[in-house]
């Protein structure tokens, strides 16, 4: 069956998984009546209930009007808390095991490019903060649905392609499915509404349209690619070559030190994040990342990173 199709069936990609202790975790701070505020910052870091979430706000949104790309309080406070605990709680669809997909990378990374994203985006002034925290968490959810949908197929494509340049495993997945993580990824995103801009800037920023193709959703996808590789660096705890990553930089005007600057940064944010990625920073009442404004890029950030 068609991907595309698949995932509409299951209202568009709604039962994406989760970690179940993190739907646990969102219905518990429902049932508390946390602030929109706290909750949102909580939902940062999951793709798949990011994108649910989205969705819904966006199907009651009125033709012509402004559409979510972003959760924040008040698209929450739209949704309403008893919708949002009725959406925490209807578990996803158990999905085979794919193997050599490895799940705590994709969260890691999907989180490292959401915090690459807002941080560079925050310096280039190119769309909203938040909007593109979004699109840098969303950007590989094509991947996850990949894995859930042929979990046996995808998984003998990773043994073959998995460690090959993401543009090799790109083609090969379009030739075994028709279409690659990142068109995916876009569909899924048109199909919780948000903007065709950002969903466009995701679906190439792996491959970004040329020098002399300018334009605004040219530069979100180059930026998209500086996250993208960011987040390479951040979980290879800064090793590794700045070769994609300085080439992107130099697209969007970013010298070697101003580049160097937004990766620190993006790694400090990152940290930060952690403490809610794991289980066990969940068993005490409502724990949130410490509240860090995006820094000055002239200011030095305290950290061992690099």
């Amino acid at each position: 069956m068609n991907a595309h199709i698949a995932l509409a069936s299951r209202l568009g990609g709604a039962i994406l998984p989760s970690p179940a202790w993190r739907r646990h975790w969102l219905a518990t701070l429902c049932q508390q009546q946390v602030a929109f505020d706290e909750l949102a910052e909580q939902l940062g870091c999951d793709p798949a209930l990011t994108g649910k979430l989205i969705g819904l706000a966006n199907a009651a949104v009125p033709p012509g009007e402004r559409v979510h790309a972003a959760v924040d309080a008040a698209m929450l406070a739209a949704i309403s808390l008893p919708a949002l605990r009725q959406a925490f709680a209807i578990p996803a669809l158990p999905a085979a095991t794919c193997a050599h997909f490895d799940e705590q990378r994709f969260w890691s990374h999907s989180q490292a490019m959401a915090c690459a994203a807002r941080v560079a985006g925050d310096a280039l002034q190119l769309a909203p903060a938040k909007e593109l925290y979004t699109c840098g968490l969303l950007a590989n959810i094509g991947q996850l649905a990949l894995a859930m949908l042929h979990p046996q197929a995808y998984g003998q494509l990773l043994d073959q392609h998995g460690s090959a340049a993401r543009e090799l495993l790109l083609c090969e997945e379009s030739r075994r499915f028709g279409h690659h993580q990142l068109a995916l990824s876009a569909s899924l995103m048109r199909g919780w509404g948000m903007p065709d801009i950002l969903c466009d800037a995701v679906r190439c920023h792996a491959a970004p349209p040329g020098f002399g193709q300018s334009g605004r959703m040219t530069d979100l996808a180059w930026l998209l690619k500086l996250a993208s590789s960011f987040a390479d660096l951040i979980l290879r705890n800064g090793v590794g070559p700045r070769g994609p990553a300085m080439a992107a930089a130099r697209v969007l005007g970013l010298d070697a030190e101003h580049m160097e600057t937004l990766l620190r940064h993006s790694n400090a944010e990152w940290s930060e994040w952690r403490a809610i990625l794991e289980p066990h920073a969940h068993l005490a009442p409502c724990r949130t990342r410490t509240r860090t404004r995006v820094r000055p890029a002239a200011q030095q950030v305290s950290s061992e990173f690099i």
